[in-house]
């Protein structure tokens, strides 16, 4: 059975200035009280485009710039505080066929929580996209697609703050989304 996140208070928004006509937007989320899952819904129409540079820096190691297109869609953040000694598992399953991905970066819960474009490190980061070969020639072989998108971190000792990325592939900047969170401890 799946609860649903309660009301999504924003707390603070992380708002800053990018060069763009738009603010990114971090909305922060909780699981509900008693409960180690939650899901919230949205749509990739409320984010922004942003470059994808600062991902294939070693510092951050998130996807080569070969897969940018992957993520050069409207992007939609989220933010949740991971527990120590626990693991955290983010499915993202989009709506009505979309080409719509999912990426997350661990952070640390004290200090300066960047978020992109303004990314110069991660603690670690995963990415979830359609798995494929481009073979030359315009011709692209592509790998079963599961329907759902899904990363993992697992902690030890400490906390940490996890900021998940919702990206259009391919220029997409409009589509529906269920993203589905679970922490569990270890």
């Amino acid at each position: 059975m799946i609860t649903h996140f309660g009301k999504v208070f924003v707390l603070s928004l992380l708002l800053f200035s990018c060069g763009y006509a738009q603010d990114v937007q971090v909305t922060p989320l909780n699981l509900p009280q008693g409960s180690n899952v939650g899901e919230v819904t949205g749509n990739i129409s409320n984010g922004v485009k942003i470059p994808m540079k600062w991902a294939e820096s070693s510092s951050v190691a998130l996807v080569p710039g070969t897969r940018f297109e992957q993520f050069d869609g409207n992007q939609v953040f989220y933010r949740i505080n991971m527990p120590a000694a626990s693991t955290i598992n983010i499915k993202m399953k989009p709506e009505d066929g979309k080409k719509i991905n999912l990426y997350a970066l661990r952070q640390s819960l004290t200090g300066t929580q960047q978020v992109p474009p303004n990314v110069t490190s991660a603690i670690s980061s995963e990415a979830s996209y359609p798995i494929y070969a481009n073979m030359g020639g315009g011709r692209r072989v592509q790998n079963k697609d599961k329907g759902y998108r899904e990363v993992e971190f697992d902690s030890v000792n400490r906390g940490y703050s996890i900021l998940i990325g919702v990206s259009g592939a391919e220029g997409e900047t409009d589509g529906a989304f269920t993203l589905r969170i679970e922490i569990k401890p270890r």
